[in-house]
């Protein structure tokens, strides 16, 4: 009976397999739907068709590896004649590197190939948009990685119905700002020199649209041997600044910051000169390597990080690091921004009323496991408690900072704390520094 049975079994597969063929044309085509690679829905849907078509056959879209833009597909007035066009990034099974395609739509409202570029290298690493010449043209900046790791940046322009590079240029890493004043985007590019210095080139658009350099700054290889960031904001001067973080130290591991500004009357980027080199250099000197500077609080201005000479503790209960820092804007007569406490196994920042500054130690609670502890240094007085804890962990007498690693960091002050800044709030603190 059990081999009946397999043998029916095996019978009814084979009738079905043999009459899918005679289906009717409606379940014919459910089939085929299910077999097909998905398709993009939209403009997006329409686009990767009539670059299919365009090509005769099915193009490899790039997504770019980081940044804002992280879509192969890029919708935008290029040109400024008030119709969107359309940029595509893919690659094909004849082609080595990533290529651009262009296109617009007819009259009927299709989507239709205009142009295709050969890109710099086979890997799109960011994509953004910038205005970098006067008029309503956007142009496209396009940072390339190459299979070995060297960096490529180009930029294009599309004006008269013609895709061209206006500039294309190895970097480690770029910036685009007004750093110069004139109304309209700039662009700067760090690279390191063959003597282990680091260069920046400071390029602006000329009326005829090419690019000039304006200014060159080495920094010299004796502090730093390469370029870990780069930020830039407006001062409380309000001139617009360029923040460095190099990698220094012997191991190359720690980070130290320059800060510079545009001079308009030399036309150079020139050190800033509410602080010395020097003084910045060993100030801003700091050994945890995935502190940049940054806008900490969004108001447009770059803070520069510092930790003092008190603030490291290694928390060997827990094989955690943890830091005092000061950020700092010394473009201002009053530098200190914000005081507080960084976590180094998470890399978060818990702010902490200014006040404290100076005057607290870090040691581990006895009384809350796995919690860390502050109290001031003269007195062993215990002003906070911070700790991370599960989603089902008891919060009650605690102030809930925010989610991170899929667990709660969590807050409270000591018995009888007093604030005196009034604007201070223990809820709004956290700040993830990734």
């Amino acid at each position: 009976m059990k081999k009946l049975g397999r043998l029916l079994a095996v019978c009814a597969l084979l009738g079905l397999l043999l009459t899918g063929c005679n289906m009717p044309l409606e379940e014919n085509r459910q089939v085929e739907d299910l077999l097909r690679a998905p398709q993009l829905a939209g403009d997006y849907g329409a686009l990767q068709s009539a670059l299919n078509d365009w090509l005769g056959e099915s193009a490899q879209l790039k997504y770019p590896l980081q940044g804002e833009l992280l879509s192969p597909f890029v919708l935008q007035d290029l040109d400024g004649d008030g119709v969107q066009d359309a940029a595509v990034f893919y690659t094909t099974a004849q082609s080595t590197n990533v290529c651009i395609a262009i296109l617009q739509k007819d009259a009927e409202g299709n989507w239709e190939v205009r142009q295709n570029l050969e890109g710099l290298a086979d890997t799109v690493d960011t994509v953004r948009l910038a205005r970098l010449q006067a008029g309503g043209s956007t142009q496209l900046v396009v940072g390339y990685v190459a299979s070995r790791g060297d960096n490529y940046l180009a930029v294009y322009s599309y004006e008269d119905g013609e895709l061209s590079a206006i500039l294309e240029q190895s970097y480690e890493q770029y910036l685009v700002e007004d750093i110069t004043g004139g109304g309209n985007q700039d662009l700067i590019l760090m690279s390191t020199l063959e003597d282990g210095g680091v260069q920046i080139e400071l390029l602006t658009v000329d009326r005829d649209g090419s690019f000039q350099q304006v200014a060159v700054m080495g920094l010299s290889a004796d502090k730093f041997s390469g370029c870990a960031s780069v930020a830039a904001g407006v001062g409380a001067d309000g001139k617009r600044y360029l923040v460095l973080d190099g990698w220094t130290g012997i191991s190359g591991n720690n980070l130290a910051t320059v800060l510079l500004h545009f001079d308009e009357e030399s036309q150079q980027m020139i050190p800033a000169d509410q602080i010395s080199t020097q003084e910045l250099y060993n100030e801003s000197l700091r050994n945890v390597s995935t502190l940049v500077s940054r806008d900490l609080d969004g108001d447009g201005t770059v803070e520069i990080p510092t930790q003092p000479d008190e603030a490291g503790l290694l928390n060997m209960s827990q094989s955690r690091r943890m830091d005092f820092i000061v950020w700092m804007d010394y473009t201002s007569p009053d530098p200190k921004k914000s005081f507080g406490l960084l976590d180094e196994e998470t890399n978060c920042y818990i702010e902490l009323p200014m006040e404290w500054e100076g005057n607290l130690m870090l040691t581990d609670s006895t009384e809350v496991e796995g919690a860390v502890e502050l109290r001031t240094v003269d007195e062993n007085k215990l002003v906070l408690t911070v700790r991370l804890a599960s989603n089902s962990a008891d919060a009650a007498g605690w102030t809930r900072l925010g989610m991170v690693a899929s667990r709660q960091m969590q807050a409270k002050f000591g018995p009888d704390v007093t604030i005196a800044d009034e604007t201070y709030r223990l809820s709004r603190s956290l700040y993830r520094l990734n």
